[in-house]
């Protein structure tokens, strides 16, 4: 901004903290250019959410949660309390999303909304933090995905994929001697905020991620109808095989009780054999840490709000998608939990995958293959519904002009904005095929943390600035419900690494140096030609009925 008189300076300044009328973001979305075709309905946005939200954190991240893992407390059995803990600060940021985008049904999500309450600045921040959640977010699942398939592959068929082909370049060790000599190219020492650790970089590259995330671009380009129906079946499939689990943990629970004395039980001596020590061995540390870790499990309930411009009735139907999916994969998040640590010892529990490695401890085998493909199913409509997610983000925010309007042009066809879906799509399958699934998903978490906490604030804020605009769907309890959803983000930020602390830091940094140097600037341009042709419309407006009605008069 070197040069600019202080006059425009203070108009930027301005800018930063202007808000956009809510009328307004109703009334651009249904502009023919960027209006986008309306096709889901409310069943179709609980598909998405559960779509979303069963996949890399249920079947990858629950063994290392409870078991520990380098770094991490073990939640023990109590990792049920951690998903109690976790679903209901969800819980209460639900009821906040579904307020807002009750209130306003375009894309966007939190970006939207925070744009509304707290400002340009703070919509810009919010929605490059929306971008660790949904574009770093589907980069993990990617990673987990072709876990999944390698283990389904060589486990039932004996086809083994070479490990260049299957490995990411880039690995975080916070000891040297955790490093994976194979392959290796070079390591890089690093100390952020006190915290020791090491950057390998292999020669090698995640193919199978890659294409994964490329298919699902591909879906995305054609309509998310389409997307839609393709989510469904994954997710009748990956919840069928979740249910199985469930019903045969339960049946394993009652026939070790007919046939064995309570004492002798999986379930007495995992859980109950030394009290509260046995049931949680970490305590509250451990459940806490056993929260942020499966908070990724829950990434995903928010997508729902960002299609609430595709929806044929957002006010009913997205308060429906959010809390009927929230509700869905909590209460089977919790069975899943009490499956794992009622059955296996808390030192045998498979940290990569612990649903299938459970069945073969309870001797059931024949259920390993129905478990793998639940799994890939699982996570490839995860990947699904994240990407569409951040698109929808992407495109709100180039609709504002806060990046390049290009990004927001529609498909004449498909009526899906291409350019958005082909550009993430490309950010996503690269580097998903470059970096490891711990760092993507630790950074993913923080930044949905972050998206909830501004979302529930934003709607305390609105009940102050216009309480009288009608809400169709209202968070009950006024504002003390969202309240407590800050409280519980800013707790469940407390079991987070400082290496995850400085890397988001250092992701802030970046956004706001875009935002200062391309972002404020060109929206500020934009605005002032909008304005330019508002003023000249009118005015040739009138010249033109004057020339009609002097074209009328009669000669004398």
């Amino acid at each position: 901004m070197t040069g600019l008189t202080g006059t425009r300076k203070q108009s930027l300044v301005s800018r930063m903290f202007k808000r956009k009328n809510m009328d307004d973001i109703i009334a651009a979305s249904q502009n023919s250019e960027h209006k986008l075709k309306k096709t889901l309905s409310a069943f179709d946005l609980v598909i998405f959410g559960v779509g979303a939200m069963i996949g890399a954190g249920i079947f990858v991240l629950t063994g290392s949660a409870a078991a520990g893992s380098e770094g991490h407390l073990a939640a023990g059995p109590a990792l049920t309390l951690s998903f109690v803990l976790t679903g209901l600060v969800c819980a209460f940021c639900a009821l906040a999303y579904a307020e807002f985008a009750a209130m306003v049904p375009v894309s966007g999500s939190a970006y939207t909304y925070t744009f509304s309450t707290l400002g340009q600045m703070a919509a810009w921040i919010i929605g490059w933090a929306l971008v660790l959640e949904y574009a770093v977010g589907n980069m993990a699942v990617a990673v987990g995905w072709t876990g999944h398939l390698q283990e389904f592959l060589s486990h039932h068929f004996g086809i083994s994929m070479p490990h260049m082909l299957t490995s990411n370049t880039i690995d975080v060790a916070f000891e040297a001697s955790k490093i994976n000599p194979e392959n290796l190219l070079t390591t890089i020492p690093l100390n952020l905020l006190g915290t020791d650790f090491f950057i390998a970089v292999y020669q090698a590259f995640n193919l199978p991620a890659f294409i994964i995330v490329m298919a699902v671009t591909a879906l995305l380009y054609v309509g998310v109808q389409e997307s839609a129906k393709t989510a469904a079946v994954m997710v009748f499939a990956k919840t069928a095989v979740v249910l199985l689990f469930v019903a045969v943990g339960a049946f394993f629970f009652v026939n070790q009780g007919t046939t064995l004395p309570l004492a002798e039980t999986a379930l007495f001596n995992n859980w109950f054999a030394d009290g509260w020590n046995t049931f949680a061995p970490n305590g509250l540390a451990g459940i806490v840490t056993g929260a942020s870790t499966i908070f990724f499990a829950y990434i995903g309930f928010d997508a729902v709000s960002t299609a609430a411009e595709e929806t044929k009735n957002p006010q009913r139907d997205i308060p429906i998608g959010i809390i009927g999916s929230l509700a869905i994969c909590t209460l089977l998040y919790i069975a899943v939990s009490a499956v794992i640590t009622g059955v296996v010892p808390l030192d045998k529990i498979n940290h990569e995958a612990a649903v299938a490695a459970t069945m073969s401890y309870m001797g059931y085998s024949w259920a390993s293959l129905l478990i793998s493909i639940g799994a890939i199913a699982g996570l490839t409509s995860v990947l699904l519904v994240l990407q569409m997610g951040g698109v929808r983000i992407f495109y709100a925010i180039s609709r504002d002009n806060l990046l390049p309007p290009f990004l927001a042009q529609v498909h004449p066809k498909f009526q899906t904005p291409h350019v958005c879906t082909i550009i993430v799509g490309l950010f996503v399958a690269i580097f998903g095929s470059l970096l490891p699934i711990t760092l993507l998903a630790e950074m993913c978490n923080i930044g949905t943390l972050a998206a909830f906490i501004v979302v529930s604030l934003g709607v305390i804020l609105m009940r102050f600035s216009d309480p009288k605009r009608p809400r169709p769907f209202k968070c009950p309890g006024g504002i003390i419900l969202p309240a407590i959803g800050i409280a519980g983000c800013l707790y469940i930020t407390t079991g987070l690494p400082s290496v995850t602390w400085a890397l988001f830091w250092g992701w802030f940094t970046l956004g706001m140096m875009i935002y200062f140097f391309y972002g404020l600037p060109n929206s500020a341009k934009m605005e002032a030609i909008a304005e330019m042709k508002k003023a000249t419309i009118p005015d040739l407006s009138q010249r033109q009925a004057e020339k009609e009605a002097a074209s009328t008069l009669e000669p004398v």
